[in-house]
C-alpha cells in the first residue's frame, strides 16, 4: 500500500475576493495496486517533481501575467498493519514527513522555499482477500491528519506547511478482474481547520485587517488501471481530479469564486520483485481553475518487511 502527498501546486488571486490556497494533498501520488497491504512493515520513499508555466483564473481562463513554478517533494512513509482483528479487517498506523523545495515566479515576484511540510498521521483499517463481484478484492480506510507542524511563517513569501490542522480521510481499493488486470482508486475528502495567524500576504491582498482564515473543503480522488506484462512488470494509465466544493472563508466570511479545480491524466509503470516495488507515473494537467496546471512526475520505492 502507499500513500502520498502533494502541495497545491498554484493559486490565482481574484480582483473580487480573495483566494486562499488548498493545502498539499495526494493527487496523483498514488496508482497502481493501492487498496493492496499484508501485516507487518512498509518503508517507502517517493519522490515528485512538478512544473508549471500556466496558471487559471476562476472561470478556466489562464492568466497572462508570467508564471513559473517548479516543486519538489519527498516524501518518508512508514506503516505498520498489526495482527489485530477490527471490523473483519486489520487495524493499522502510518506516518508521511514530506521534504520540499519549491521555486516560484509570478509576475515581477520570485521566491524560494526548502524545508518540512506539514507532516501526516493516520489509523487505518486493512481489508484482505475480499471479493467483489466474485473478484478478487483489497481496500482501506484510513483516517489522516495533517499536522500543522511544517515550516511556516506568516511573514514568508512562500510557506511549505500551514497554521491550521487538515483532517484528509482516504479510502483506497484494488479490483482485480483476472490474473493480469487490476483497477485500483483512492477516493479522498479535506476538511481544513481555521487559523488565527494568517500569512501576511492575505492581509494585503484582501485590503483590511485579518485575524482568521479558512480554506475550503475539497473532494479528490485517484484512479488507475494496470496490466501485468510479465511477473515483474505492469504498464498502465492513471488519473486524478480535485474540485473545492465550499468557499474559502476570511474573517468568517465566504469568499466568492474562491472554488479550485484541476484534472491529471497520464501513463505509468510499475516493476515488482519480492519485498521491493518501484513504481513511475507521468501526469499532464489541465481543466485547472484557480490555480496552476502543468506537468507531474512521480516516481516511488517501496520495501514491505
Amino acid at each position: 500500500m502507499a500513500i502520498g502527498l502533494v502541495l497545491a501546486l498554484g493559486v490565482a488571486v481574484e480582483t473580487k475576493a480573495t483566494n486562499l490556497a488548498l493545502p498539499g494533498v495526494n493527487l496523483g501520488a498514488t496508482s497502481f495496486e493501492d487498496g493492496g497491504g499484508g501485516l507487518g512493515t512498509l518503508l517507502q520513499w517517493s519522490t515528485s517533481r512538478f512544473d508549471a508555466t500556466r496558471n487559471y483564473n476562476a472561470d478556466g481562463d489562464r492568466i497572462t501575467t508570467r508564471y513559473d513554478k517548479s516543486v519538489w517533494i519527498h516524501r518518508l512513509h512508514y506503516a505498520y498493519t498489526a495482527n489485530i482483528p477490527v471490523a473483519r479487517g486489520y487495524a493499522g498506523a502510518e506516518v508521511i514527513v514530506p521534504l520540499m523545495d519549491i521555486n516560484l515566479q509570478s509576475g515581477p515576484a520570485h521566491g524560494h522555499s526548502e524545508g518540512i511540510a506539514n507532516p501526516n498521521v493516520g489509523l487505518y483499517v486493512q481489508w484482505l482477500d475480499k471479493r467483489l463481484f466474485g473478484y478478487r478484492f483489497e481496500s482501506r480506510l484510513s483516517l489522516i491528519l495533517a499536522l500543522p507542524w511544517g515550516n511556516y511563517r506568516p511573514d514568508a513569501t512562500l510557506n511549505l506547511g500551514t497554521h491550521y490542522t487538515s483532517f484528509n480521510p482516504y479510502y483506497a481499493f484494488t479490483l482485480r478482474p483476472d490474473q493480469r488486470w487490476e483497477i485500483s482508486g483512492r477516493l479522498m475528502y479535506l476538511w481544513n481547520g481555521p487559523s488565527r495567524d494568517p500569512e501576511m500576504r492575505v492581509t494585503a491582498q484582501f485590503g483590511a485587517p485579518v485575524h482568521s482564515i479558512r480554506p475550503g473543503q475539497a473532494f479528490h480522488y485517484n484512479l488507475s488501471a494496470s496490466y501485468a506484462l510479465t511477473p515483474h512488470w505492469r504498464l498502465g494509465l492513471g488519473m486524478y481530479q480535485l474540485q473545492q466544493i465550499s468557499a474559502d472563508r476570511i474573517n468568517g466570511q465566504a469568499q466568492a469564486r474562491t472554488h479550485e479545480r484541476i484534472f491529471g491524466l497520464g501513463p505509468g509503470v510499475q516493476w515488482r520483485k519480492a519485498q521491493h516495488r518501484l513504481i513511475g507515473n507521468l501526469y499532464f494537467e489541465g481543466l485547472a481553475e484557480n490555480r496552476a496546471a502543468g506537468t507531474q512526475a512521480v516516481m516511488r520505492y517501496m520495501y514491505v518487511f
